[in-house]
């Protein structure tokens, strides 16, 4: 069963829709670089600014969004104001393409447009992780937290292999603008069911969360205390740092995969984006389930080989592209482990943290660690590649490299199993 109560039926959907919306309409400014490129002449640094801004207003957002979720416990009406603000983003996106400038009493020419509204839509990202994450892990139990951050991010995986194509689709039928519009439009539906069945509230769960809060942290005469704190502190650090790692390399890699497919690779537009790149991503929905499945097994060992497998994928697509078929299951490897580490993270976070600071460490984990590294990695590759597109092999060699490196660090974090 994937729920046993009303609860957990309700935390389930209303996250997992919202899930979909997070990760689709990332997608959709790295979708259209392409365009962007030869349509308004914008060099691949200014591109990877636009990519990194998204994540770095999401960098700042979540700590306070973690903090907010841990002290207010309105985890439906915060995930209802994220909702909004990524479709003020999109929106605003596809606003600032009209004309290449909004009319506003500060006109903006079209490259700070974009700016402008991946940091709004970022900021509205900001919320759905940790607090999607926190809604599952206080509905269901932690021999099952895994299996249904799994399913919850595997519909959010779905949502970030199919919106490419639905970008192709729409910005063909009706325009790069108003394409971009209508899908922003099209992510207010989850907030509208969010608006009608709102998630439960639980701050009358509070007294006891907090109770188990201060057993754990501050118990006087104890040395066992002490160490259960410095202990899920240090299991936040690697954690934050293994994220950080891969997070720069995986969107690195992503945000440049759509020039890289169309420039270097020579494929069409169409082609290009709304098929390899949903190839590329579409095993992320069942990649998310096996590994929040895995995690309930072993945590550790689960983000292992979650985050070797996503450097050794990559290497083997770049040493492999005069190969279309085997290169293109390379690609396919590629999404498949670096989409699914969304519960293989939030449920080593669960182990590893008090209940009362659930969120903010979720926020930590995910938005500092993950989402940091997101903001870095095109920044990196924009400005290391520059105008020399035939670079990107290299730098993607460099940072897989890096990344499997980091697996290493995994020796430091507690091997739980589910019987401990």
């Amino acid at each position: 069963m994937l729920y046993e109560t009303a609860r957990q039926k309700r935390a389930l959907v209303l996250t997992s829709l919202t899930h979909f919306v997070n990760d689709g309409v990332a997608m959709v400014p790295l979708s259209i670089f392409p365009l962007l490129l030869t349509t308004f002449g914008l060099a691949a640094p200014e591109l990877g600014v636009v990519a990194a801004m998204w994540n770095i207003a999401s960098v700042i957002g979540s700590p306070a969004v973690g903090h907010l979720s841990d002290r207010s416990r309105r985890n439906g009406a915060l995930l209802l104001a994220g909702l909004a603000m990524m479709a003020v983003g999109v929106i605003g996106t596809g606003w600032s393409v009209t004309t290449g400038g909004i009319r506003s009493p500060l006109p903006l020419d079209v490259y700070p447009a974009l700016i402008v509204f991946a940091a709004v839509g970022g900021l509205g990202s900001a919320v759905c992780h940790p607090v999607g994450g926190t809604a599952l892990s206080q509905a269901y139990p932690p021999s099952k937290i895994g299996i249904a951050l799994g399913i919850n991010g595997a519909i959010g995986s779905l949502g970030r292999a199919l919106y490419p194509s639905i970008v192709v689709v729409l910005v063909s039928t009706l325009s790069l603008s108003y394409g971009v519009i209508a899908l922003g439009i099209l992510g207010l539906i989850p907030a509208g069911l969010i608006g009608l069945f709102p998630l439960e509230n639980t701050k009358g769960d509070a007294p006891d969360v907090a109770d188990t809060a201060k057993t754990l942290l501050h118990k006087s005469g104890s040395g066992r205390s002490a160490s259960l704190d410095r202990s899920a502190a240090r299991n936040v650090l690697v954690l934050t740092t293994i994220g950080a790692i891969r997070g720069t390399f995986g969107q690195g890699v992503v945000a440049f995969l759509s020039i890289f497919i169309v420039q270097v690779q020579q494929y069409s537009f169409s082609f290009g984006v709304g098929v390899i790149m949903m190839v590329a991503i579409v095993l992320g929905v069942p990649g998310q389930i096996m590994f929040g499945r895995f995690s309930d097994v072993h945590r550790t060992a689960s983000l292992a080989v979650n985050t070797a497998g996503q450097s050794l994928s990559i290497i083997f697509y770049l040493y492999t592209l005069s190969n279309p078929i085997i290169s293109v299951t390379c690609l396919a490897l590629f999404g498949l482990f670096t989409y699914s580490s969304y519960p293989v993270f939030l449920s080593a976070v669960s182990d590893s943290v008090p209940p009362k600071f659930l969120s903010l460490s979720n926020a930590i984990v995910w938005g500092v660690g993950i989402l940091g590294g997101n903001s870095v990695g095109p920044l990196i590759v924009g400005l290391t590649v520059g105008t020399n597109l035939s670079l990107l092999p290299t730098i993607f060699l460099t940072l897989a490299i890096v990344s499997g490196l980091a697996t290493t660090l995994v020796v430091f974090l507690p091997r739980r199993t589910r019987a401990a």
